[in-house]
């Protein structure tokens, strides 16, 4: 890597400000954005480069006891609060698989009846987010590696059965974003009204 630590020490002192700001609320990409937007470092880092840079920021300021902690997940009857909060007609609870440069999480959501952004039918509701780790798990073989999905299985299925709906998850074993959904097992309405 060419940058040695020397690159903290010739950022604006405003800018390390307003990064170490971002980093102590875990928001990473919106870090990287300005380091590489501002930083005026030559030659500018990638993005991989930058990221992996602001990481070990980011684990400074932890260990100096300035990162924010993580709000503890949401228990069973907080995610059942929220799904019988919900105003549309909840059709069925799924986990889905999604990522980011930090790597896997799952997504537990509330599918309602009603035109959404990926279906003409239904569209989904956030119930929660569950990330246990990053994707250095895959090399620390750390046990079970994909507890979030464990944790979105059994809440899942229990936020499901107090509504009285279906559960799905299309992959509680491995990360996949390519799968189907829950709605790509349902007929059309203008199939079943023939």
């Amino acid at each position: 890597m060419p940058y040695s630590e020397a690159w903290w020490v010739g950022l604006d002192p405003q800018l390390q400000d307003r990064i170490d700001e971002l980093l102590c609320v875990d928001r990473l990409v919106a870090a990287v954005v300005l380091l590489r937007r501002e930083g005026q470092l030559h030659p500018l880092p990638g993005l991989y480069e930058a990221q992996d840079m602001l990481m070990r920021r980011r684990r400074e300021l932890d260990s100096q006891g300035l990162v924010a902690p993580k709000a503890p997940p949401l228990t069973t009857a907080e995610l059942i609060e929220l799904a019988v909060a919900v105003t549309a007609p909840v059709v069925a609870v799924e986990a889905v698989w999604n990522g980011d440069t930090q790597g896997w999480f799952v997504d537990l959501v509330a599918i309602v009846q009603r035109v959404g952004q990926h279906h003409d039918e239904y569209d989904e509701v956030s119930l929660t987010c569950l990330s246990f780790g990053t994707d250095v798990r895959l090399f620390t073989g750390e046990v079970p590696l994909w507890p979030e999905a464990v944790q979105a299985t059994e809440q899942g299925r229990a936020v499901a059965q107090h509504l009285g709906v279906p559960f799905h998850f299309s992959s509680p074993t491995a990360p996949d974003e390519d799968l189907s959904r829950w709605w790509d097992s349902q007929p059309h309405r203008e199939a079943t009204r023939r």
